[in-house]
């Protein structure tokens, strides 16, 4: 009994047992989209042949995890992960951004993987409490935000490909700066390229860990040319636009409309994306589609685009280079509008109308 409720204390107190690591801040001056380490992270080990299958999990110093090599994680990439941001306000309080979102879409892509989904509430009560044990790590409010990262992944030692039984959930956090700092401060440049970036039918739709890897080789050579980055256009016909490597597109016409892809097995669903077109519809009153959306038109009728993302938040692109077409985009007074909106319901500086903020 002493034991058991020793463990309870150890979980709930930082620093009983479990050791507080002090890792140094970084200079909140000199941040960027890096890693930091911070003191604490979040385990939580799922086994289908028992219930629940997922225990409580640990609060447990950030280290090294060891996982066997014969891990379906580690042949097969059975893994899924997140990405989302805790933000301090000018009043001190600590704010996380739609974690229950977050939480059911890793669910989502878990199950496209074969895994039994984490629990969405336990999902966004560890990322809360894994904030409140590195509050220390969130920047100030002009300086950046807590990066959160959890994932899911595959343990059981395993040959052949298929379901697994043995799991574990990991959440790690890290302070973090804007994705792009040093970049142009009028937006990027994108290289717009005739091939998907993942084949219709697969895990475009999941935040699959292995969705990404294929990426770096395609982006990188276009920016060792100056570009930013690339877009996607489908697999199918090699015509409508999907995704850049990690942000969805939208672009405002001539018309006055605002368009962004629709979502299907190539593209996925976006956290900020789904939040901009709420913002854009209910807040802006404005006239928005999700629907095919061709190159040549976005060539032909595009005043402005720009990409989101939790990493992105909305950043403008300057820059489409389409084949031997050139797409300058002068203006970004819409995505000033969206961005306004959003930063001030993240920051906690106006009202909530979607029950978005989860305080810290």
């Amino acid at each position: 009994f002493l034991i058991g409720r020793l463990h309870t204390l150890c979980r709930r107190c930082p620093g009983i047992m479990t050791g507080q690591n002090n890792k140094p801040i970084p200079d909140w001056e000199t941040l960027t989209f890096s890693l930091t380490e911070t003191d604490f992270m979040y385990r939580s080990i799922g086994n289908t042949e028992r219930d629940p299958v997922w225990d409580e999990g640990d609060y447990i110093p950030f280290e090294d995890i060891t996982v066997s090599p014969a891990a379906a994680l580690m042949s097969y990439g059975v893994g899924v992960f997140e990405g989302l941001k805790a933000q301090k306000t000018t009043g001190g309080k600590i704010l996380l951004f739609r974690p229950d979102a977050n939480g059911r879409r890793m669910q989502n892509s878990a199950e496209r993987l074969m895994m039994p989904p984490f629990p969405t509430e336990q999902f966004v009560e560890s990322c809360v409490e894994l904030v409140r044990r590195n509050e220390r790590f969130v920047p100030p409010p002009e300086y950046g935000s807590l990066y959160l990262r959890p994932m899911q992944h595959a343990i059981e030692p395993q040959l052949g490909l298929g379901p697994c039984s043995k799991l574990a959930t990991h959440i790690f956090c890290s302070p973090v700066g804007s994705y792009f700092r040093g970049g142009s401060p009028r937006g990027v440049r994108l290289k717009v390229l005739e091939q998907g970036r993942v084949a219709p039918g697969g895990t475009g739709s999941a935040k699959a860990m292995g969705n990404y890897a294929g990426a770096i080789w395609v982006a990188q050579q276009w920016k060792d040319q100056g570009f930013d980055d690339v877009l996607y256009l489908d697999s199918h016909h090699l015509k409508y636009l999907t995704e850049t490597s990690g942000s969805n597109p939208f672009v405002l016409l001539r018309s006055g409309v605002l368009v962004t892809p629709p979502l299907d097995s190539q593209i996925l669903p976006g956290i900020t994306r789904d939040s901009t077109l709420r913002i854009a519809r209910e807040l802006l009153n404005l006239d928005v589609e999700e629907r095919a959306l061709p190159i040549q038109e976005v060539i032909e009728e595009g005043v402005e685009m720009f990409c989101t993302g939790t990493a992105w938040t909305l950043l403008s692109v300057r820059e489409l280079v389409y084949n031997d077409q050139v797409k300058l985009l002068e203006t970004e007074e819409l995505r000033g509008e969206l961005l306004k909106v959003l930063r001030g319901i993240q920051a906690g500086d106006r009202e909530d109308p979607f029950d978005w903020i989860r305080e810290v």
